[in-house]
């Protein structure tokens, strides 16, 4: 079937079922909050948790790297599972699984505050369950941005894209205040908390998420590769991005209690509350700011590098809470602006029946940032407190100055042609991705 034709299935589907589709949509974003919800939670705690039961800095950054490791080599993968299996199956299958290793992940936490484990093997049970989670749970943020790139096109892509970043913005936002609320009951219950609501999620899109099915007869012949010109550049700057901002969320505990001499729950609730700020001006950067200004890619990038620059040569030089605080706001401004900026530009650049895969990729590169930015982080900060700060802002800045080199644009071309993993020919008047550098 011409692609053209699967593009306008997807499109009839989202006109003529706008009841499904609206339902669909709310079930998406509840799936991404779950799903961030989660990541945020264990941020806040990892930290201080993993002092607690005797193990190193470095061996907590490890846990999170070995995870991101895993989840940057298979998200590929469920994006384009998704483009055949169908985006709901996927989704589903991953959040159940999110809340089972979840729950396993916290018992093997609990047994070591116990004092039931030694910290060397406890460390290595540790790292077998986020590593399942990695496996299992990473198709849900690829299938949920392809669910909604089947029936978009154009800057209404880059609207919708927002909103599933804003969502995950929101589960940012409530992972934090939520352990920051009930780490008080007991220092596990966040964790606990957050599982069951992934099955309850799980559980719920199961029985009503409905999906066009355009994507789902879509067959590519050619697997979308990474060193694909059209997404190269794109795929680079989220590296970098998320290896910058891992790195900085995997040390704010230690800044904190290093800074403020706090305990445990004490360090988690203020590092709970900072990074909650954070993600409320991110969901407020995608749902309002992008949704009302309606900017293209291209501007969304830049002006999101320039901020994010900036965020960390502020959070360099502040040493109070609030600083620490406004800081992270200004850096949840540019992530605002950059996640639908590069996912939009890169889903633009391919054909619609490689929506799940270009959406595996990036989530892949995303994921990659967590293999670096973590142990990059956590072994600079042994260097000293600002160091991986000044180091984030000169990632930020090179990656400003490479985007101003770098043109975008949709490749139109893909809306007669089935996507096949190949650059734009020349002359084709259709730059893209490093085609358009010069």
């Amino acid at each position: 079937m011409p692609q053209s034709t699967e593009i306008k299935t997807a499109q009839d589907w989202a006109r003529q079922n706008k009841t499904a589709r609206r339902v669909s949509y709310a079930l998406i974003l509840g799936c991404m909050v779950t799903f961030a919800m989660g990541q945020t939670i264990l941020f806040t705690l990892l930290g201080p948790l993993g002092r607690e039961i005797g193990l190193q800095e470095y061996q907590v950054g490890l846990i999170t790297t070995c995870s991101g490791l895993a989840m940057a080599l298979i998200q590929p993968v469920w994006g384009r599972r998704s483009d055949h299996w169908g985006r709901k199956a996927v989704i589903v299958f991953g959040l159940i699984a999110y809340g089972l290793t979840t729950i396993l992940f916290t018992y093997f936490v609990q047994i070591g505050l116990w004092g039931w484990v030694a910290p060397l093997p406890l460390f290595g049970m540790l790292v077998i369950a986020r590593v399942l989670y990695a496996l299992t749970s990473s198709g849900i943020q690829p299938a949920a941005s392809a669910f909604v790139a089947d029936t978009t096109e154009g800057r209404e892509r880059t609207q919708g894209l927002a909103l599933v970043g804003a969502a995950a913005g929101v589960g940012t936002a409530a992972g934090p205040v939520l352990g920051a609320s009930l780490v008080g009951i007991g220092v596990l219950v966040p964790l606990y908390t957050a599982a069951g609501l992934a099955l309850v999620m799980g559980t719920t899109a199961l029985l009503f998420l409905r999906e066009p099915p355009a994507h789902v007869r879509a067959t590519p012949k050619n697997r979308l590769r990474v060193l694909d010109t059209r997404i190269l550049p794109y795929l680079i700057i989220t590296l970098f991005l998320l290896t910058a901002a891992a790195g900085t969320y995997q040390t704010a505990a230690f800044y904190v209690q290093d800074r403020l001499s706090t305990g445990t729950a004490g360090t988690a609730q203020l590092v709970g509350w900072a990074m909650g700020a954070a993600a409320i001006v991110t969901i407020l950067t995608q749902g309002v700011v992008v949704q009302w200004l309606k900017p293209a890619p291209a501007v969304l990038v830049r002006v999101g590098l320039l901020i994010g620059t900036t965020a960390f040569i502020f959070l360099s030089y502040t040493k109070a809470y609030e600083g620490l605080v406004f800081g992270y706001m200004i850096m949840g401004v540019s992530v605002g602006l950059l996640n639908p900026g590069l996912l939009s530009a890169a889903s633009l650049s391919v054909g619609a029946d490689e929506q799940g895969a270009v959406a595996g990729l990036v989530g892949s590169a995303m994921s990659a940032g967590f293999i670096f930015g973590p142990a990059l982080g956590a072994g600079l900060y042994e260097y000293g407190q600002i160091v991986p700060l000044q180091v984030n802002a000169v990632i930020m800045g090179v990656m400003l100055v490479g985007s101003l080199f770098l043109a975008f644009g949709p490749r139109s071309a893909h809306l007669e042609q089935p996507g096949r993993g190949r650059p734009p020919a020349k002359g084709s008047g259709h730059p893209q991705g490093f085609e358009g550098l010069r």
